[in-house]
């Protein structure tokens, strides 16, 4: 498996018309594909600015979308993760921190998180409402999230 940047939005589509979300939120800073050894895409993750903008944009990266196929080698996620922080090291040595979140509406319990180190830092609340006042814009997920913070 092998990671590899890449510069146009064909990842986020083929993210959306897998993930369960079936979307990709904007602004992603970093498109990494996961290939197999065969350089086929088994996957990707687009990482972004945190949600909150009362994280520090400047140096805090969201990891806001993630698929790989099933039929993946084991702990294929989590070594994803592991190759993905050793990218943003080396390209990104302004940021210090990642953040993303565990869908529990979705059964998430950030098992893939936890295997890679990442930190459980509480949970957030559940949304009332979402984008609805804004027109053509829905919140797919209003449930709770898990937040799981990592070092890059």
């Amino acid at each position: 498996m092998r990671l590899v940047a890449v510069h146009n939005t064909d990842l986020d589509d083929w993210i959306a018309a897998r993930h369960y979300l079936h979307s990709t939120p904007a602004g992603a800073v970093l498109r990494l594909e996961i290939l197999d050894d065969n350089d086929n895409r088994i996957g990707g993750m687009l990482w972004g600015r945190p949600t909150s903008r009362h994280i520090d944009q400047r140096r805090i990266l969201q990891l806001t979308r993630m698929y790989l196929v099933d039929d993946t080698e084991p702990y294929a996620e989590s070594k994803a993760l592991s190759k993905a922080r050793q990218y943003i090291r080396r390209h990104y040595p302004q940021i210090n921190g990642l953040i993303t979140y565990a869908s529990t509406g979705e059964g998430h319990e950030g098992t893939i998180y936890q295997a890679d180190g990442w930190m459980m830092l509480g949970h957030t609340r559940q949304q009332r409402r979402g984008w609805s006042n804004r027109p053509g814009r829905i919140d797919r997920d209003l449930t709770p999230k898990v937040r799981y913070v990592r070092t890059p």
